[in-house]
């Protein structure tokens, strides 16, 4: 274990979240266990104070996660590069990790949709006295819990592990995957014009669907909230292909330099943040905005408030999808502007 005072913020935010997810846990299952809301009994009561309680220890619990996972990508940035021998940036980092520094990553983006469609349903549920959404917010809660449980693990195995004595190779690990030559032009199999036109595509057709979301009368029923919901994942998947193959060369001004991790950098004026924060609000407010509404379909009961956190959540989806288009597309039009052509010819 490296004893950096960055690793160590992880490492107890992550810690100070789990704590708390797990308080809360254990209340939510009480709460699957003995939940009557009808009744005035003072086991119930103390049960509804409890539930208050554990809501409170889970929301910190959500913002502790959620800074962790961010001063863990400012660390692989930023900081741990100029610990491990040979790492210019994120690439050479993960590569000293031996796999599990990605794996944590994409567990901790799983735990925090699943964190935050349980915060978008307590934040209906504490509005309104009945607490209508306690019993599926419990539900959604627990199925949480192993999934941060797992990120934290891998978080923990991935800084421990850490070797910071032998050299990596960034560069390496970004081009070796181009032989032969001919697919640097591709991913998985396609043009990267395909992808540029499918996040064009795509973005345009989600920005629509959010804003219908935002406009509809009912927006928990109908299908529209699961549309949304799988079309606004499948676009951060395509736009993060686009932006990695395709549109961050006009950042880097050099073709085929595939590296996310780049765009974290100061040299680049820190682009990749709102670049990957506005990829993570698309995917958690659409996700969150399914989650809702099923929960609000399968109680069977109109829950005051649901169908404007609805309408907002469609609105932030639209939001982010043009701030990330903006902030994607505006340095290729510069560039265009500039010289006259795209910068592959």
């Amino acid at each position: 274990m490296i004893w950096h005072p960055l690793v160590l913020a992880v490492v107890g935010l992550d810690l100070l979240g789990l704590l708390a997810l797990l308080f809360a846990a254990a209340a939510a299952l009480q709460v699957l266990l003995h939940w009557a809301p009808g009744s005035a009994a003072a086991a119930q009561i103390a049960l509804e104070r409890r539930a208050e309680t554990a809501e409170m220890a889970a929301r910190c619990g959500f913002w502790a996660i959620l800074a962790a996972s961010l001063v863990l990508v400012v660390g692989i940035t930023n900081v741990l590069p100029e610990l491990v021998p040979g790492a210019m940036c994120g690439t050479g980092v993960l590569q000293a990790t031996a796999g599990s520094g990605a794996r944590a990553l994409g567990l901790r983006f799983g735990a925090l949709v699943l964190l935050y469609g349980w915060r978008m349903l307590e934040t209906v549920n504490r509005r309104q006295p009945q607490r209508t959404l306690t019993v599926p917010a419990a539900r959604l809660l627990l199925l949480t819990l192993p999934l941060a449980l797992l990120a934290a693990g891998d978080t923990l195995q991935a800084l421990a592990g850490l070797d910071v004595h032998q050299p990596v190779d960034c560069c390496a690990a970004a081009y070796d995957q181009f032989r032969p030559p001919e697919l640097a032009g591709r991913a998985a199999g396609l043009p990267d014009r395909f992808w540029v036109g499918l996040f064009a595509l795509g973005g345009g057709l989600l920005i629509a669907l959010a804003l219908k979301l935002a406009r509809a009368p009912d927006p928990a029923q109908g299908r529209w909230p699961g549309i949304l919901a799988a079309a606004s994942l499948l676009w951060v998947g395509v736009a993060a292909v686009a932006l990695v193959r395709v549109l961050a060369a006009y950042t880097y001004e050099v073709l085929h330099h595939y590296c996310p991790w780049c765009l974290f950098l100061p040299e680049h004026r820190f682009v990749g943040f709102p670049l990957f924060g506005a990829l993570l609000l698309a995917a958690l407010e659409g996700s969150g905005v399914w989650m809702l509404a099923l929960a609000v379909r399968r109680c069977g009961l109109p829950v005051p408030g649901t169908a404007s956190r609805l309408r907002a959540g469609g609105r932030r989806v639209a939001l982010a999808v043009a701030v990330f288009s903006l902030l994607a597309v505006a340095p290729a039009l510069w560039w265009r502007w500039r010289f006259g052509v795209w910068i592959g010819g």
